[in-house]
């Protein structure tokens, strides 16, 4: 099975108010993880091991100093579940089906209450418990689980974010019920039917910040078309508002376009009319210990708490001998796409997923992909 649900809890709030966006979302591939969900992954999984054995495992110092509020709070919570008769289970999967499954962070149950706790390590978002999708669907499958074998449905629940970036308040709770959370299921299963009957029902929102189908959503689209003839010194201050409203969608729009022309004209599917050029290179010295042995030898001080880079060591000593001009090499962080001068490349080979309707047939289809 895939790594993610097509229905995944993290992204509930887009699939529940944009049913739409799962079919769009099938047109594009996934997109690789970012280093910043990479260092995310790193500390959920350190923190796992941490709870579960007691041991430091792979953290450092700073990893333990980071995480101290949610190890606080875990240890809380597993003292007084354990005290209660319940259980605690940590980064353990959850499932409703092959569409809807995840892994919360940690789970505890009692037979009168249930806590659902999400670390999340990012700064870039503060996050908040009340009526939190990722957290509800959390909470609806193990419900679900205990309705199945008739074990006593817990009256209260208890929703938790623990981010140690908010360091106002880094642990925040929000109790509801289990009807409420049963309710919230039902609504979820509704929308997951939609969108698997082929839903084009798009609604955009601060939702669509994480979603892949920006690039060929319809809806943001529109957005971007509109503004084209507005004369923006023209507006008034109550029309003014109505694009500000819109303007960070709009740039979300154009962020993804660029991305995705980007990377399909780096995967040999051209971009008509553009083309890769290397960004401005940066010029390194290719072997340090050598520089600082010629520059020893030269007595040519290029060391500045460290050592110099080549362009400060050029304005320092005008006239550097060619022995150290010799150890300077320009490399490249990547590449740009933007618009030829010459001739224009090839057309875009269409990828496959393009000339696949968009019908209830799509979205099926993509079932299948996740079947274990």
């Amino acid at each position: 099975m895939s790594a993610h649900a097509p229905f995944a809890p993290s992204s509930a709030t887009r699939w529940l108010t944009c049913t739409g966006s799962f079919g769009l979302g099938l047109q594009l591939p996934e997109a690789p993880d970012s280093a910043y969900a990479a260092e995310g992954t790193r500390l959920h999984d350190v923190a796992a091991y941490h709870l579960k054995t007691g041991e430091p495992g792979a953290m450092d110092d700073n990893d333990i100093a980071f995480l101290q509020p949610y190890f606080r709070h875990a240890a809380k919570v597993m003292k007084a579940y354990k005290k209660s008769g319940g259980v605690v289970r940590i980064e353990e999967r959850v499932e409703h089906s092959d569409l809807l499954f995840g892994t919360p962070d940690l789970i505890a149950i009692d037979d009168e209450w249930l806590e659902v706790v999400d670390l999340k390590t990012g700064a870039g978002i503060m996050v908040e418990p009340e009526e939190n999708d990722q957290l509800l669907a959390y909470a609806y499958m193990v419900l679900l689980k205990r309705k199945r074998f008739d074990l006593p449905m817990p009256k209260g629940v208890t929703l938790t974010i623990v981010q140690p970036p908010d360091e106002a308040k880094p642990v925040k709770s929000w109790e509801t019920t289990s009807t409420f959370v049963l309710a919230w299921g039902v609504k979820a299963e509704a929308a997951i039917r939609a969108a698997l009957a082929g839903s084009f029902d798009l609604v955009p929102g601060d939702h669509c910040r994480f979603c892949k189908a920006k690039p060929v959503c319809p809806k943001l689209m529109g957005h971007v078309v509109e503004a084209l003839p507005v004369v923006v010194r023209e507006l008034r201050p109550d029309n003014l508002a109505k694009w500000l409203d819109k303007a960070d969608l709009m740039q979300q729009w154009l962020d993804s376009l660029r991305e995705v022309a980007h990377d399909l004209a780096s995967s040999g599917h051209p971009i008509p009319g553009y083309e890769l050029k290397p960004k401005r290179a940066t010029r390194q010295w290719v072997d340090e210990e050598k520089v600082l042995e010629i520059a020893r030898r030269r007595r040519i001080k290029i060391w500045q708490d460290k050592l110099m880079s080549p362009a400060m060591a050029e304005k320092a000593h005008k006239n550097m001998p060619e022995e150290l001009t010799a150890c300077i090499v320009a490399v490249s962080s990547g590449s740009n796409l933007v618009k030829s001068k010459g001739n224009p490349q090839a057309p875009l080979v269409a990828l496959k997923s393009e000339a696949e309707p968009m019908a209830p047939l799509m979205a099926n289809l993509a079932l299948l992909k996740h079947r274990r």
